[in-house]
């Protein structure tokens, strides 16, 4: 299943104007200690989903705000990000030393990229989950630095990269204007996957 198309980008008038309006606070976390307010009509532009909560008669709509306690704070805090600002960064910290050396470094570097790519990935559900596809964007930056680790500690790409991950790649990052870096970068780094290539020349039909 293609994801959904990505939405126009808001023009700085239209940014203000769907900031001029109710807000609502979503809690996130097992606890639900972590909060995020937005303005409603923002964060209803973006998602389908969330649109859907904070709309008519229900529980959410009626009081404003919702509670995930099943969703990490963290990558919610990037989906959000996405949402106010229109881009984000993924803030995933790396626990590694460059340039070690040493029995069972590899599986180290194989390990520390794997544990990436996992969180990458719970990130990719969460962003189809709550219909914000392009937020998804927010993994090239760590997901570069999984690559670059992989390829320094001689680690098969593959076996970091695995079918399961690019097709969730697919299936949730849309086609953005200008072209979608992830897909770029997963081309480049598995360069005989002609299921990425076959999506990238698709994409410029």
């Amino acid at each position: 299943m293609a994801p959904k198309p990505a939405v126009t980008p808001l023009t700085h008038d239209e940014f203000r104007k769907k900031c001029d309006c109710q807000v609502v606070t979503i809690y996130a976390g097992r606890d639900c200690h972590s909060s995020f307010t937005l303005p409603k009509d923002l964060l209803g532009y973006y998602s389908r989903t969330f649109a859907h909560y904070f709309n008519g008669t229900s529980a959410q709509a009626l009081s404003g705000f919702l509670n995930l306690p099943a969703v990490d704070p963290k990558l919610l805090a990037v989906l959000i990000d996405y949402i106010k600002h229109g881009s984000a960064s993924f803030p995933y910290g790396f626990v590694w030393s460059w340039g070690r050396e040493g029995d069972g470094v590899t599986a180290a570097a194989y390990q520390v990229t794997s544990d990436c790519v996992r969180t990458l990935t719970a990130f990719l559900g969460l962003c189809a989950a709550y219909d914000v596809h392009e937020a998804g964007v927010a993994i090239y930056e760590p997901l570069t630095i999984c690559i670059y680790l992989a390829q320094s500690y001689g680690i098969d790409i593959k076996t970091v990269l695995t079918d399961g991950f690019i097709d969730t790649v697919l299936r949730t990052l849309p086609d953005l204007p200008g072209g979608n870096p992830v897909l770029v970068l997963l081309a480049q780094a598995t360069s005989a996957d002609t299921v990425i290539n076959h999506h990238l020349v698709s994409m410029g039909e």
